[in-house]
């Protein structure tokens, strides 16, 4: 038996890009989890964004799709033509969980939820090309999970990664976590963390946890006391909230968390709009001295970004400007993301009559607005440029080297490398993004 599994291209309007630094780690756990009972099945993993393929030549008994929302329609078009021969497709991931009636239309097969307890029933159908409609995966326990397999791709990649937990304690309107992977953290042995990471041939690595610190303290700190005790020559970034450091042991947490090679965090500051945080329902992740909390963390050695939301329908015109001094004031830099309702959330549900009607799912990519705003001045044209201009002002070279010294030499030299390896391609990012958008500015939005 031969599967293909894809990791869809992301980009505007489904075209293809350069990609992301680390490699979709959807797909190398599932070639993971199938070697974990069918070592016989042929696996062949493709990373859209990085390569060229003709989906029409296409051979395997089953083509697997991961899905996120701007992805969908370019999912839906190859799917179509992947069927069209004949060829099985299963579609999974968090947006066709969110709307499995509509990705059934495009497959022979849905992943409502997690994988684990489904994959297996799930080839042994499609092997008698007997796949049900819809395999509805619960919330596993996350003992004896399958290492990655990282050697099949055709392309090369800067980091690996690895999980710790699933889930998030929050509730915030614009976030589908808590609702796709639970409210209630699970997390994975320490040992077991260990051994994956130990064994992993990156040296730089992404915690893709949702919440790197806030989820059992007290499991945690063990993990990353142990991480600092076992590991070397690992470091690592990831995200987290901020409430966190209200804990008694927060130092401990944060001396710990370097040691373990934690060399930077994005931390969910979300907005400086009071109205908008409870919008957002993300007050309680806050904290009560949040700017001393960012001081905090970089005094133990790790440097911080902010995740913002902007452009939401209590946003106002000024928050923008407030961003950019935010960022001078504390001299940090900050991944400011559009407003974006994606199905599955609350927040989908509170604008649904606010939508923009005809765009299709590609427009959701944190980068467009979506929906109306009452405000004149945040008509969906100022909002999507205003976004452009403050991504580009805030991550200049001088910038960059000012915030790099306000790291604690507790972190060098690793935070200090790791904060310009984030920050400078991801502001010449920015300004390439900055320089195509003024070339296409008099395009009618949705065109």
């Amino acid at each position: 038996m031969k599967i293909i599994l894809i990791s869809p291209a992301f980009g505007e309007r489904g075209q293809k890009s350069k990609g992301l630094p680390v490699a979709p780690p959807v797909l190398e756990y599932l070639a993971g989890l199938t070697r974990q009972f069918r070592s016989d099945v042929d696996i062949e993993l493709i990373d859209g964004n990085k390569e060229t393929f003709d989906p029409d030549i296409l051979e395997a008994d089953l083509i697997g799709f991961t899905v996120l929302t701007p992805q969908a329609p370019w999912v839906y078009r190859i799917a179509d033509r992947i069927r069209a021969r004949g060829v099985q497709v299963v579609l999974g991931g968090i947006h066709v969980s969110a709307l499995p009636d509509e990705a059934i239309l495009h497959a022979d097969a849905v992943v409502v939820g997690e994988a684990e307890e489904v994959w297996e029933g799930l080839l042994k159908d499609a092997e008698a090309r007997k796949l049900k409609q819809f395999y509805r995966g619960g919330l596993p326990d996350l003992v004896g999970l399958p290492r990655p397999v990282t050697n099949l791709w055709n392309t090369n990649y800067i980091y690996g990664y690895f999980q710790t937990s699933r889930g998030c304690p929050h509730r915030c309107t614009f976030c589908s976590v808590h609702k796709f992977f639970g409210g209630k953290v699970r997390t994975r042995p320490i040992d077991e963390v260990i051994r994956e990471v130990a064994a992993s041939k990156w040296r730089l690595l992404w915690g893709i946890d949702d919440n790197i610190w806030g989820v059992d303290f007290n499991y945690t700190i063990e993990l990353y006391r142990e991480m600092s005790k076992t590991l070397r020559g690992k470091w690592w970034f990831g995200q987290g909230d901020l409430v966190s450091m209200d804990h008694p042991r927060s130092d401990e947490l944060l001396k710990y968390a370097q040691g373990a090679g934690l060399t930077s965090v994005l931390v969910g500051w979300e907005s400086n709009n009071l109205l908008v945080l409870e919008e957002y329902k993300a007050a309680s992740k806050q904290g009560r001295t949040r700017r001393d909390a960012i001081k905090r963390i970089r005094d133990h050695g790790i440097d911080v970004m902010l995740f913002i939301v902007v452009g939401g329908r209590q946003d106002a015109y000024e928050d923008y400007d407030g961003i950019r001094k935010l960022c001078d004031e504390l001299k940090v830099a900050a991944h400011p993301v559009m407003a974006t309702p994606f199905p599955g959330t609350d927040l989908y549900e509170m604008y649904k009559p606010y939508l923009i009607p005809g765009l299709n799912w590609d427009w959701y990519d944190g980068n467009r607005a979506v929906f109306s705003h009452d405000d004149p001045r945040m008509s969906v044209e100022v909002r999507e440029e205003e976004l452009v201009r403050l991504r580009a002002d805030l991550l200049h070279v001088p910038q960059i080297l000012n915030r790099i010294t306000k790291i604690s030499c507790k972190g060098f030299p690793m935070s200090h490398i790791s904060s310009w390896m984030i920050q400078y391609p991801l502001g010449r990012a920015y300004r390439e993004f900055a320089r195509e958008h003024e070339k296409t500015k008099g395009l009618v939005h949705g065109n």
